[in-house]
């Protein structure tokens, strides 16, 4: 039979059992070579080039069929234990797997096996078998994964293990391969199932027929376990991935001359077929990445007191509806310093930013465009995808990637994602009169507020709204304003926030009403909305309009809210390039309504704190926050001479608002009365210090401002603190770490 007559569906049936075999076989030869003689292996390598070789019988695929026989021939010589494993001989293995997918990946695109020559290969492959020898038993490396059935039977026995085999038979015979496109035209309709069940239930609303209404529940029961069952047909074990990674482990550290060891935890967790194929090369490149950058030299980790072999793992487990994957290793740890110092070097970032950045956001700096640790590219690093690449493409699946990493002991990468895509359940809310879906997943809560009580909650920060929450100031994107839709909830009596999570922030966005949650249906986007970034997809509601769906990480990066997270540091540099003109303040009320600011470089964090956590030992009330005691200054007792007492004269259930400061020595806590705005100002001297604590006046916004010398401050309120009686310059240093990645995160 010419090829030309092949049939089409023979040629795909056996390109698929080819594939599972190849992949089988290719793992077998990794655990060949960290097992040594393992029987099971054996036999299941033989009878994998047994098959794709019988196969070749009945199609025209000569070359093909050569290779798969000389490559049995080894094997039989191996499983029979006439020739003992050698790392020539694992390569050599390998290197046939490699040749025999190249000849499928030749018939999957032209139905012909090509006309390369596999002679020289064919060669070696026969000069191993005869070299053959009957080894000692002692010469064969130990293994006790060996079956007592292989160990203890004469060679030809092997052979008798039709059991096993009979036992994979009829597993094939209790699944079947159905073609993808049929999956996804069953899903399609599923889909198209689930919307006019959503527009029943709300039809049957309006009528009181108790029958109708139990129909409509149980339509709604069936639908939904249909839904469950067709979207498991699509699922897949995430081993379909990671069975690979064994043999880039291996090649990667050859060619780096290290000794890696792959563990694989839960790679039974199963993911729909699309996700497992978009994030197939972001695993894969962190694979890498971890083995070239991450794992050191033996001879290093030696002279570290590490083992020789360095450790990769990869843990993919369920979590709150969502797929964790952790890749990692144990190796040397990012070094902070040395990314801030490479991302100058490439000009992304001024020396400014640098000396700013907490520990944190110098890691993140390799998800950067453009970011690379590699001095000149190898075939290793330095060539196709980036951190950025990676990180774009995991948030396109609505994920999330997060590093930790510590120097020295390792780093390690931990991805969220979601189930699926097809079917999500997402947050319907409306604003100027359209209705809107936010997936599930990137919700953290939902907030009501009476008008007045959010006119009086909501502050301004650098010209952004930020809500007080729980001790963090979210800042907030106004959904009507970003779209340009009429407000269409002006006279609500309540104020709708919705409190998202994108990455490690947080922002909240005001919404006319918020409605309930429910499945939709993802539908993509025309060509005419594909480059709106603030949108991933559409849904069709149950009342037959249409939803747009919210992309959480596009409509940030849209809004600016994102950016404000390296507002300070970039403020920082602007004012170190301006520092005789323009200064960061911030500004409060203090006493008597007074108009009070200190400059921003003084200033850690802002808190709300209960009353009832104040404390007073001996003559000084004080606060625990951060692991530290920190002094709590009452500005009411240094400028009005007050004897007002923070413990004995408060309602105990009262908020106060705490700014934080500090000297050079030592972190104080300033209770104010009202914070006012963070503003970049000429600081103009129009007149001399007005009282004792007040370093200058000056006018900003066109006010008067009180500037306050911070260690007189202090010195006024308990001249024991400057001599250091509430902690050293070591932890002020710490708070002002701790506070810097703080405020950044809330302005």
């Amino acid at each position: 039979m010419e090829s030309n007559e092949i049939d089409d569906d023979d040629i795909e049936a056996f390109l698929v059992e080819s594939y599972e075999n190849l992949n089988q076989i290719e793992r077998d030869i990794i655990e060949l070579e960290k097992a040594s003689v393992n029987g099971e292996a054996l036999v299941r390598i033989y009878r994998s080039l047994h098959t794709l070789k019988g196969n070749c019988g009945f199609l025209p695929f000569p070359h093909l069929e050569s290779l798969a026989h000389a490559g049995e021939n080894l094997l039989s010589c191996l499983r029979d234990r006439r020739l003992a494993i050698t790392p020539e001989i694992i390569s050599t293995l390998l290197q046939t797997v490699d040749s025999i997918r190249q000849i499928l990946s030749q018939i999957a695109a032209t139905k012909h096996e090509g006309d390369r020559d596999y002679s020289a290969l064919i060669a070696t492959i026969t000069q191993l078998q005869e070299t053959e020898q009957t080894p000692e038993i002692s010469q064969l490396p130990v293994n006790t994964q060996v079956s007592t059935q292989t160990d203890t039977t004469n060679p030809e026995s092997v052979d008798l293990n039709d059991e096993a085999e009979s036992t994979i038979i009829a597993s094939e015979s209790s699944h079947i391969r159905v073609n993808v496109n049929l999956l996804d035209r069953v899903m399609n309709l599923v889909g198209e199932l689930v919307l006019t069940r959503n527009q029943i239930l709300k039809f049957s609303n309006q009528f009181q027929d108790p029958s109708f209404s139990a129909t409509c529940q149980q339509l709604s029961l069936l639908t939904g376990q249909l839904q469950e069952g067709v979207m498991k047909t699509r699922l897949q074990a995430i081993s379909i991935i990671w069975q690979k990674f064994p043999r880039v482990t291996r090649d990667l550290a050859i060619a780096d001359g290290k000794e890696v060891e792959v563990e694989m935890q839960g790679g039974d967790t199963e993911l729909d077929k699309n996700i497992i194929e978009t994030i197939k090369d972001p695993l894969t490149h962190l694979v890498r990445n971890c083995i070239d950058h991450g794992i050191e030299l033996p001879s290093q980790r030696v002279a570290c007191g590490k083992p020789a072999c360095g450790k990769l793992f990869l843990r993919a487990f369920h979590e709150n509806g969502k797929v964790n994957i952790e890749i990692g290793d144990d190796g040397r740890g990012l070094n902070a310093k040395q990314l801030k110092q490479r991302a100058q070097e490439l000009g992304l970032i001024n020396a400014v930013q640098a000396n700013s950045m907490s520990e944190l956001e110098a890691i993140n700096l390799i998800f950067l465009p453009g970011f690379s640790t590699a001095q000149q590219v190898t075939n290793l690093s330095g060539r196709g995808m980036g951190m950025d690449i990676v990180k774009s493409n995991i948030e396109k699946i609505n994920g999330t990637i997060e590093i930790h990493s510590q120097q020295g002991q390792g780093t390690t990468f931990k991805i969220k994602i979601p189930l699926t895509l097809a079917i999500i359940p997402a947050l319907l809310v409306r604003s100027g009169g359209n209705s809107y879906a936010i997936g599930q997943e990137s919700l953290q809560e939902l907030v009501r507020l009476e008008t007045q009580a959010a006119l009086d909650k909501i502050e301004m920060f650098y010209d952004v709204p930020v809500y007080p929450l729980r001790g963090h100031l979210v800042p907030l994107v106004d959904l009507n304003r970003v779209l340009q839709l009429p407000n269409s909830a002006t006279n609500s009596e309540t104020v709708s926030i919705v409190i998202i999570q994108v990455d490690n922030f947080q922002f909240g966005l005001l919404v006319d009403t918020i409605e309930d949650i429910q499945d939709i249906v993802v539908k993509p986007l025309g060509k005419q909305l594909k480059a709106l970034s603030v949108f991933s997809g559409a849904t069709i509601l149950g009342d037959g309009s249409v939803a747009l769906i919210i992309d959480v990480v596009g409509l940030a990066n849209h809004s600016g809210v994102t950016a404000k997270k390296q507002l300070l540091s970039q403020n920082a540099g602007n004012s170190q390039e301006q520092q005789s003109d323009r200064q960061l303040i911030l500004l409060f009320e203090g006493p008597q309504g007074a108009r009070m600011g200190i400059l921003l470089a003084n200033a850690l964090r802002i808190e709300e704190i209960l009353a009832s956590a104040v404390e007073k030992v001996g003559n000084q009330y004080v606060l625990q926050s951060f692991g530290q005691i920190l002094p709590l200054i009452d500005l009411h007792q240094i400028f009005l001479h007050s004897d007002r007492h923070l413990l004995e004269h408060q309602d105990m259930g009262e908020i106060q608002i705490v700014i934080v400061s500090s000297n050079s020595e030592l972190s104080v806590a300033l209770v104010v009365d009202r914070i006012l705005d963070i503003v970049e100002e000429p600081l103009i001297i129009k007149g001399v210090p007005s009282r004792p604590g007040v370093l200058l006046c000056a006018v900003i916004q066109g006010q008067i401002t009180e500037i306050l010398d911070i260690e007189a401050v202090i010195r006024i309120a308990n001249p024991y603190l400057g001599a250091g009686g509430a902690g050293g310059a070591g932890e002020a240093g710490e708070a002002r770490s701790m506070g810097s990645r703080g405020s950044s995160g809330g302005r």
